[in-house]
């Protein structure tokens, strides 16, 4: 009975991972960050939904906020591509140059194909 209760959360934290995504895609940030962190109440363990959440704080300009929920998913998931790059996102949204291509280069390092980071480290250089 307990491995069914485990895997119906993990179903409904898949749902409001799912529904933010779709919220987000929609520029519905608010409601996004609210499914988002839905998600995380139900699998606190999931690295994807604090990127997620993340992601969308970071949409509504709360930096420090968006910082450590990509911080978090890193002490989950160390090699967690999306919120390497998150972190780099922001890091340069802070002015926080070096740590942002420090950052954006362990993202390449992990994976050398992940567009957007490549595409970040190009604009961080530019600065």
């Amino acid at each position: 009975m307990n491995r069914e209760r485990q895997d119906s959360v993990k179903q409904q934290a898949a749902f409001w991972l799912n529904y933010s995504q779709q919220l987000s895609t929609a520029i519905r940030y608010v409601e996004a960050l609210a499914a988002s962190e839905r998600a995380v109440a139900l699998d606190g363990t999931n690295a994807e939904a604090w990127y997620v959440k993340g992601t969308c704080l970071a949409m509504l300009a709360r930096y420090n906020e968006a910082l450590e929920d990509f911080e978090h998913a890193l002490r989950l998931d160390t090699q967690y591509v999306p919120a390497w790059d998150g972190k780099a996102w922001v890091l340069g949204i802070l002015g926080k140059k070096a740590e942002a291509l420090a950052a954006v280069n362990m993202a390449l390092s992990l994976d050398p194909d992940y567009f957007e980071a490549q595409r970040r480290k190009k604009r961080l250089e530019a600065l």
